[in-house]
C-alpha cells in the first residue's frame, strides 16, 4: 500500500514537472515575439499606424506616391494599380503574422514613417521651381540623368521643351524617399528654388 502510494506521489510528481516545464517552455515562446510588428519597432523604426488618426490619410497617400515610384517587382504588395488603403490593409494584415524575410522587407518600406524628397525640401524651405525657362537653362547640367529626362513626354505647353521635361521629371521624384544624399542632391540642384518670404 505504501509502496503504491509511493509510487503513484512519484508519478503524479513526474507528470507535475513535466506540466510546468511545458507550460515555461510555452509561456517562453509566446514572449518571444516575433512578429513583423516587432520586428519593425525592435529596428527603431516608426509605425505609419501609429501615428494621429489626423496625420493617417495624408501618411498613406505619401506613401501611395512612393510605391508608385519605388516598387520593383520584389517590394511589390501585389500586381497592379496600388492604392492608398490598398497598402494600409496590407501593413495591418501583416503586423501581427510572423516575420520572414520577403514581408518584412515590404513592410519596412511601405508600413513605417520616413522621410519623402517633399519632406526635406519642407525643412529647408524650398520648393519646386515652377518656370519653365528657369528649368530649361538648368537642364543642360544634367550629366548623367540628361539621357532619363529627355525620354520624358512634357506636357503640353510650347517652348523650353527640355524646361517642361525635367519639370515633369520633377514632380514626380519630389515623392521619392530620401536614403541617398546624392541623389536628393541632384534633384534639389536642378529642381527647387526657396520658398517665397511673406
Amino acid at each position: 500500500m505504501t509502496s503504491s502510494l509511493m509510487k503513484g506521489g512519484i508519478a503524479a510528481a513526474g507528470a507535475g514537472g513535466i506540466g510546468m516545464g511545458g507550460w515555461a517552455i510555452s509561456n517562453y515562446v509566446k514572449s518571444t515575439d516575433n512578429t513583423v510588428k516587432a520586428a519593425l519597432i525592435s529596428k527603431g523604426h516608426k509605425l505609419t499606424s501609429s501615428l494621429p488618426s489626423s496625420k493617417q490619410d495624408a501618411s498613406w497617400a505619401k506613401v501611395a506616391n512612393t510605391y508608385k515610384l519605388e516598387a520593383k517587382q520584389e517590394l511589390k504588395i501585389k500586381e497592379g494599380e496600388v492604392t492608398a488603403n490598398d497598402i494600409r490593409n496590407w501593413c495591418e494584415k501583416h503586423m501581427e503574422v510572423q516575420s520572414s524575410a520577403s514581408i518584412l522587407e515590404k513592410a519596412a518600406k511601405w508600413c513605417v514613417v520616413y522621410s519623402s524628397f517633399k519632406d526635406k525640401l519642407d525643412e529647408e524651405k524650398l520648393t519646386l521651381e515652377t518656370d519653365d525657362g528657369t528649368l530649361n537653362t538648368k537642364y543642360d547640367s544634367l550629366g548623367d540623368l540628361t539621357s532619363v529626362v529627355s525620354a520624358i513626354t512634357p506636357d503640353a505647353g510650347t517652348g523650353n521643351e527640355n524646361g517642361r521635361k525635367l519639370k515633369k521629371w520633377c514632380e514626380t521624384m519630389i515623392h521619392s524617399s530620401y536614403g541617398d544624399d546624392s541623389t536628393y542632391q541632384t534633384f534639389k540642384g536642378h529642381c527647387t528654388k526657396a520658398v517665397a518670404q511673406r
